[in-house]
């Protein structure tokens, strides 16, 4: 870590030294700044942590993505653009399989996306044991994205890797638009939307379609996803309305072992194809709010959320029933004072959750349909947290930012099904305390260096503080840890952009899953692990943005040795090993070239190195590196708006494993299943047609 910072001082003490030197010419074209160059990043302003600053100013590791890269990255799954944020890596099995993690977070899960948290306009979607699914939202409405890397426990509770927030699409002009896509494995997507909006009110609806048969064996999905966002302005009142419905049918294909996934990559898990299994689900969500302004600098915002779930899976071992809702309000009070150095923020605020899962299993039969009861489960989850934040903007170009959040979880588990004994129980995590301190300096214009420490937390799931006999693991206590970070962003020669981050981060209470059967797990607190890392984000416009071409070189990536620092399970002492499930590096590159905004070309590279499948460091999955081209054509005539959308994915037609499973079992004599493997080369394309009113 040592050297880390070293190389990151270094770096700054360059950058003082350029902005001494360096003639700033930005005034020139200041005026004519585009949202697909670099210079547009100076204008952005996030909103996370209730900042409502320019990113350039912000006192966190947080990155942004536009709806212009959004659109273009339309013909792809979420985790291909999620994946081009240094930090981020989100391992994909399917279009509804998906691991996400961030700075190694949530890299030990074995099937889902937990330790991260995320919103759509407000409304979690992340559940009451912290599990979130994000990989079946439609890119199409969504009108960007921040990332918030690193614990944001300080002011969304848990999540100890870090917070995502989608903003929906809302309507800025009368349009009504459509679109059709084909690819490969028998793909084909369907698209509409109509907006409407005038100066009082916004009305945004979406409807998607989605059918692929998938690169392997047992891979259908079909999907799809109806969307409203709506807004209306009263006076000093702004209210906003959220409406999602996804409906969902897929089939696993599951992980393979290492001799199928050299040979027949396309090929599903015996057992799953032998069975047809899959997943059937519908999936309602719903949110309101409203933002009000006050007298004497007053801010209110009042959120209501919900959402409804019913889920079936066929398995191998058994028949899943599932069926879940959620309520929850999130209410924030902001006060703003001036005085003549500055002006001060104060935030206070507080998110309550009320979710209830009911969960059956039913043993199969020939005809694939369930029979005799196996178990029959309800849980009661619900936490609250109050957060209070505290913001100083100096006149004199700092920024100073405070923060804290109490968090208490709860869950309350009914067994229905006492042929076995009842394991019935309830478990109340001790209050936790989570503090952030932040500060943002400008060392010159469009310079500027932040600096933070947090602290994040991620309690266990219900399943977690279940032991193999019955009774509970009252000692069991939530993964938690500290965060420090230094970063910078800035200009340099007016062209070039960078965002550079250092962190080190310690986790303590390292929760194992242990896996007794193909469908039971139990955890344990089982040690401490270390994540050092750096993270960079460079990019060049080779072009003033008053040229027709436009030219954008961006080289982005982390190094990221993480290992555990006392890790004893069992009889197994693996202190010192890298971290299982996470890739020690990776680079992202691209190229894109526009010409008057209306064809743009990119091509991309990502690199991902080597990665430690079992918590020995005995097996490691092999490094690989993937291309992708991108085009993209727009013509406009009257009230018509034309584009044309083409993806052509791994090019060279690299062998690899897009997602892994760590410490893979075998059962019944067969050998482990690591890999989930990576699509062949692909073509996607789609036409668009919109009309302007």
């Amino acid at each position: 870590m040592k050297h880390l910072l070293v190389g990151l001082a270094t770096v700054f003490l360059l950058l003082q030294v350029n902005s001494l030197q360096a003639q700033d010419n930005w005034s020139e074209y200041n005026e004519t700044v585009l949202e697909d160059s670099i210079f547009a990043i100076d204008e952005i302003t996030v909103k996370a942590f209730h900042y409502e600053s320019r990113l350039q100013e912000a006192p966190a590791a947080i990155a942004i993505i536009p709806a212009l890269q959004l659109e273009r990255n339309s013909l792809q799954p979420v985790d291909f653009t999620l994946n081009q944020i240094p930090g981020i890596y989100m391992q994909s099995a399917s279009l509804t399989t998906n691991r996400l993690t961030i700075r190694g977070i949530g890299s030990r899960s074995p099937y889902a996306s937990n330790k991260i948290r995320a919103y759509y306009g407000g409304i979690p979607l992340t559940n009451g044991v912290g599990e979130t699914s994000i990989e079946d939202l439609n890119l199409a409405v969504l009108g960007s994205a921040e990332i918030i890397k690193g614990p944001a426990s300080g002011f969304y509770g848990s999540g100890l890797g870090g917070t995502i927030l989608f903003s929906p699409r809302q309507a800025r002009q009368n349009q009504f638009l459509f679109d059709y896509g084909i690819g490969s494995f028998q793909s084909q997507q369907q698209h509409v939307q109509m907006a409407l909006s005038d100066s009082s009110k916004s009305h945004f609806l979406a409807l998607e379609n989605i059918q692929s048969a998938g690169f392997r064996r047992n891979n259908e999905t079909d999907r799809q996803n109806l969307n409203y966002a709506g807004q209306l302005r009263i006076d000093n009142h702004q209210l906003h309305f959220i409406a999602n419905h996804t409906d969902l049918k897929a089939y696993i294909p599951s992980s393979i072992n290492i001799e199928t996934f050299e040979d027949s990559p396309q090929e599903a898990a015996g057992n799953w194809a032998a069975i047809r299994g899959y997943e059937d689900s519908e999936k309602s969500l719903f949110g309101a709010s409203i933002d009000s302004e006050w007298k004497n600098r007053w801010h209110s915002t009042i959120g209501l959320f919900g959402q409804r779930r019913k889920a079936d899976e066929l398995r191998p071992f058994n028949f899943l029933k599932e069926s879940s809702h959620y309520l929850g309000a999130r209410m924030v009070l902001e006060k703003m004072i001036k005085t003549t150095e500055g002006h001060w923020k104060f935030l206070l605020g507080n998110e309550t959750f009320f979710e209830t899962y009911h969960w059956e299993t039913y043993q199969n039969t020939e005809d694939r349909a369930p029979r005799d009861t196996l178990s029959d489960n309800r849980e009661r989850r619900n936490y609250f947290n109050i957060f209070t934040q505290l913001e100083y903007h100096f006149a004199s170009k700092w920024h100073l930012s405070a923060g804290l959040n109490l968090n208490q979880t709860r869950y309350n588990y009914t067994d229905q099904f006492l042929t076995n004994g009842n394991q019935s129980g309830k478990h109340t995590f001790k209050l936790m305390y989570s503090p952030r301190l932040a500060m943002n300096y400008e060392l010159s214009q469009r310079k500027n260096i932040y600096a933070q420490v947090s602290h994040g937390f991620s309690p266990p799931s219900l399943e977690e503080t279940l032991l193999p006999d019955g009774d509970r693991n009252t000692a069991i206590k939530p993964e938690s840890g500290w965060n420090f970070e230094l970063g910078s962003r800035g200009y340099l020669f007016d062209r070039f952009y960078y965002d550079i981050s250092a962190y080190y981060m310690t986790v303590k209470n390292l929760l194992v899953a242990r896996r007794v059967g193909e469908d039971a797990y139990f955890g344990i607190n089982a040690g401490k692990t270390a994540h050092p890392g750096l993270e960079y984000d460079l990019r060049y416009q080779l072009s003033l943005p008053t040229s027709a071409w436009s030219h954008q070189l961006q080289l982005n990536g982390s190094y990221s040795p993480y290992s555990f620092i006392d890790f004893v399970d069992g009889e197994n002492d693996y202190s010192n090993n890298e971290l299982t499930g996470s890739p020690r590096s990776q680079v992202n590159a691209s190229y894109l070239v526009s010409f008057k905004r209306k064809i743009d070309l990119q091509l991309f590279y990502k690199h991902v190195s080597e990665i430690p499948l079992r918590d020995d460091n005995s097996i490691y999955s092999d490094a690989y590196g993937v291309v992708n081209l991108q085009a993209q054509y727009t013509r406009e005539w009257g009230n018509f708006q034309l584009k044309a959308f083409l993806a052509l994915n791994n090019l060279t037609d690299e062998k690899y494993s897009s997602m892994v499973l760590i410490n893979a079992s075998s059962f019944g004599g067969n050998a482990p299943r690591y890999y989930y493997p990576g699509a062949s080369r692909n073509l996607n394309g789609k036409l668009q047609l919109a009309y302007f009113f």
